[in-house]
Protein backbone atom coordinates (compact mmCIF):
# COMPACT_ATOMS: atom_id res chain seq x y z
CA UNK A 1 0.00 0.00 0.00
CA UNK A 2 1.29 3.42 -0.92
CA UNK A 3 1.53 6.23 1.56
CA UNK A 4 -0.86 9.16 1.16
CA UNK A 5 2.06 11.28 0.00
CA UNK A 6 2.96 8.70 -2.68
CA UNK A 7 -0.66 8.55 -3.84
CA UNK A 8 -0.88 12.35 -4.04
CA UNK A 9 2.38 12.52 -6.00
CA UNK A 10 1.32 9.74 -8.38
CA UNK A 11 -2.03 11.49 -8.93
CA UNK A 12 -0.22 14.76 -9.68
CA UNK A 13 -2.31 16.45 -6.97
CA UNK A 14 0.61 18.54 -5.89
CA UNK A 15 -0.94 20.80 -3.26
CA UNK A 16 -4.26 19.20 -2.39
CA UNK A 17 -5.49 20.29 1.03
CA UNK A 18 -8.67 20.37 3.06
CA UNK A 19 -10.46 23.71 3.26
CA UNK A 20 -12.66 24.70 6.18
CA UNK A 21 -16.23 24.98 4.93
CA UNK A 22 -16.36 28.56 6.23
CA UNK A 23 -13.25 29.35 4.13
CA UNK A 24 -14.67 28.28 0.76
CA UNK A 25 -14.18 31.19 -1.64
CA UNK A 26 -15.91 30.36 -4.90
CA UNK A 27 -19.61 31.30 -5.13
CA UNK A 28 -20.40 27.94 -6.77
CA UNK A 29 -18.93 25.80 -3.98
CA UNK A 30 -20.55 28.02 -1.35
CA UNK A 31 -23.88 27.80 -3.17
CA UNK A 32 -23.71 23.97 -3.31
CA UNK A 33 -22.91 23.79 0.41
CA UNK A 34 -25.80 26.15 1.25
CA UNK A 35 -28.13 24.14 -1.00
CA UNK A 36 -27.09 20.84 0.66
CA UNK A 37 -27.55 22.39 4.13
CA UNK A 38 -31.04 23.68 3.27
CA UNK A 39 -32.05 20.26 1.88
CA UNK A 40 -30.77 18.31 4.87
CA UNK A 41 -32.73 20.33 7.44
CA UNK A 42 -32.30 18.71 10.85
CA UNK A 43 -31.11 15.39 9.38
CA UNK A 44 -27.49 14.26 9.23
CA UNK A 45 -27.57 14.53 5.41
CA UNK A 46 -30.17 14.86 2.66
CA UNK A 47 -31.39 12.02 0.46
CA UNK A 48 -30.39 11.82 -3.20
CA UNK A 49 -34.04 12.49 -4.09
CA UNK A 50 -33.87 15.80 -2.18
CA UNK A 51 -31.36 17.12 -4.71
CA UNK A 52 -33.17 18.69 -7.67
CA UNK A 53 -30.76 19.16 -10.59
CA UNK A 54 -32.94 21.98 -11.93
CA UNK A 55 -31.98 24.02 -8.84
CA UNK A 56 -28.29 23.93 -9.76
CA UNK A 57 -28.40 23.16 -13.49
CA UNK A 58 -26.13 26.09 -14.32
CA UNK A 59 -23.37 24.24 -12.43
CA UNK A 60 -24.07 20.80 -13.96
CA UNK A 61 -20.90 20.81 -16.06
CA UNK A 62 -18.81 21.10 -12.87
CA UNK A 63 -20.60 18.35 -10.94
CA UNK A 64 -20.15 14.63 -10.57
CA UNK A 65 -21.83 12.06 -8.36
CA UNK A 66 -20.23 8.99 -6.83
CA UNK A 67 -22.37 5.89 -6.28
CA UNK A 68 -21.52 4.10 -3.03
CA UNK A 69 -22.25 0.36 -3.02
CA UNK A 70 -21.80 -1.32 0.35
CA UNK A 71 -22.02 -5.07 -0.28
CA UNK A 72 -19.45 -5.48 -1.67
CA UNK A 73 -17.99 -2.03 -1.11
CA UNK A 74 -17.38 -0.17 -4.36
CA UNK A 75 -17.33 3.43 -5.56
CA UNK A 76 -18.26 4.37 -9.11
CA UNK A 77 -19.13 7.44 -11.16
CA UNK A 78 -22.90 7.80 -11.52
CA UNK A 79 -23.11 11.28 -13.08
CA UNK A 80 -20.30 13.32 -14.67
CA UNK A 81 -20.45 16.90 -15.97
CA UNK A 82 -18.76 18.10 -19.15
CA UNK A 83 -16.02 20.15 -17.43
CA UNK A 84 -15.18 17.18 -15.22
CA UNK A 85 -14.90 14.97 -18.33
CA UNK A 86 -12.68 17.59 -19.98
CA UNK A 87 -10.35 17.70 -16.97
CA UNK A 88 -10.08 13.91 -16.84
CA UNK A 89 -9.62 13.66 -20.60
CA UNK A 90 -12.26 10.89 -20.84
CA UNK A 91 -15.75 10.11 -19.55
CA UNK A 92 -15.58 7.96 -16.40
CA UNK A 93 -19.39 7.55 -16.06
CA UNK A 94 -20.27 4.06 -14.88
CA UNK A 95 -16.68 3.19 -14.02
CA UNK A 96 -15.18 2.25 -10.68
CA UNK A 97 -12.93 4.92 -9.20
CA UNK A 98 -10.08 2.41 -8.97
CA UNK A 99 -10.26 1.88 -12.75
CA UNK A 100 -9.02 5.47 -13.28
CA UNK A 101 -5.52 4.26 -12.44
CA UNK A 102 -5.29 2.86 -16.01
CA UNK A 103 -5.42 6.33 -17.58
CA UNK A 104 -4.28 8.49 -14.66
CA UNK A 105 -1.94 6.38 -12.50
CA UNK A 106 -2.54 6.89 -8.80
CA UNK A 107 -5.60 9.11 -9.14
CA UNK A 108 -8.14 6.28 -8.92
CA UNK A 109 -6.55 4.91 -5.76
CA UNK A 110 -6.33 8.38 -4.21
CA UNK A 111 -9.98 9.16 -5.00
CA UNK A 112 -11.13 5.73 -3.81
CA UNK A 113 -9.42 6.19 -0.45
CA UNK A 114 -10.72 9.76 -0.09
CA UNK A 115 -14.35 8.81 -0.83
CA UNK A 116 -14.10 5.72 1.36
CA UNK A 117 -13.07 8.05 4.19
CA UNK A 118 -15.97 10.40 3.32
CA UNK A 119 -18.40 7.49 3.67
CA UNK A 120 -17.17 7.01 7.23
CA UNK A 121 -17.24 10.70 8.30
CA UNK A 122 -20.69 11.44 6.76
CA UNK A 123 -20.22 15.21 6.50
CA UNK A 124 -19.37 17.77 3.79
CA UNK A 125 -15.71 18.30 3.00
CA UNK A 126 -14.02 21.19 1.20
CA UNK A 127 -10.75 20.78 -0.66
CA UNK A 128 -8.52 22.75 -2.99
CA UNK A 129 -5.07 23.12 -4.39
CA UNK A 130 -3.46 22.33 -7.71
CA UNK A 131 -3.69 19.27 -9.89
CA UNK A 132 -2.14 18.53 -13.27
CA UNK A 133 -4.77 16.65 -15.27
CA UNK A 134 -4.44 15.85 -18.97
CA UNK A 135 -1.21 17.87 -19.14
CA UNK A 136 -3.07 21.21 -19.06
CA UNK A 137 -0.35 22.55 -16.80
CA UNK A 138 -1.25 23.03 -13.18
CA UNK A 139 -4.90 23.73 -12.49
CA UNK A 140 -5.98 25.40 -9.29
CA UNK A 141 -9.27 24.11 -7.99
CA UNK A 142 -11.77 24.40 -5.18
CA UNK A 143 -14.24 21.61 -4.46
CA UNK A 144 -17.06 20.68 -2.14
CA UNK A 145 -17.98 17.04 -1.48
CA UNK A 146 -21.49 16.42 -0.13
CA UNK A 147 -22.70 13.06 1.25
CA UNK A 148 -26.24 11.86 0.51
CA UNK A 149 -28.21 9.09 2.21
CA UNK A 150 -31.44 7.23 1.44
CA UNK A 151 -31.96 6.21 5.07
CA UNK A 152 -30.41 9.28 6.71
CA UNK A 153 -27.52 7.30 8.22
CA UNK A 154 -25.53 5.40 5.59
CA UNK A 155 -23.90 7.33 2.71
CA UNK A 156 -25.25 6.06 -0.63
CA UNK A 157 -23.92 8.80 -2.90
CA UNK A 158 -21.51 11.71 -2.80
CA UNK A 159 -22.23 14.82 -4.84
CA UNK A 160 -19.11 16.78 -5.78
CA UNK A 161 -18.81 20.24 -7.32
CA UNK A 162 -15.40 21.41 -8.52
CA UNK A 163 -14.32 24.70 -10.03
CA UNK A 164 -11.02 24.66 -11.95
CA UNK A 165 -8.89 27.71 -12.67
CA UNK A 166 -6.43 26.94 -15.46
CA UNK A 167 -2.89 28.04 -14.68
CA UNK A 168 -1.83 29.85 -11.53
CA UNK A 169 -2.45 33.27 -13.09
CA UNK A 170 -6.18 32.54 -13.39
CA UNK A 171 -6.77 31.77 -9.71
CA UNK A 172 -8.81 34.96 -9.20
CA UNK A 173 -11.41 34.00 -11.81
CA UNK A 174 -14.59 32.97 -10.01
CA UNK A 175 -18.00 31.76 -11.08
CA UNK A 176 -20.98 34.07 -10.69
CA UNK A 177 -23.87 32.58 -8.77
CA UNK A 178 -27.19 33.73 -7.42
CA UNK A 179 -29.29 31.62 -5.10
CA UNK A 180 -32.49 30.26 -6.66
CA UNK A 181 -35.51 29.29 -4.66
CA UNK A 182 -35.10 25.72 -3.44
CA UNK A 183 -37.84 23.42 -4.68
CA UNK A 184 -38.61 19.91 -3.58
CA UNK A 185 -36.49 17.19 -5.17
CA UNK A 186 -37.66 14.55 -7.58
CA UNK A 187 -36.04 11.19 -8.17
Amino acid sequence: MSTVEEMIEAARATTTRFIRLSALEDPMTKFMLDYWTAKKGDRLMPAPTDMNLADFARHASKIFMIQVDHEPFDLSFRLVGEEVISNFGFNPKGRSLLSLDRELPGLGTLLHEFYKWMVSVRRPVGAGGTQDLVDKSYNNYEAIYLPLSQDGERVDRILAATIYYQNATSVNQRTVTTLPRFSSGVS
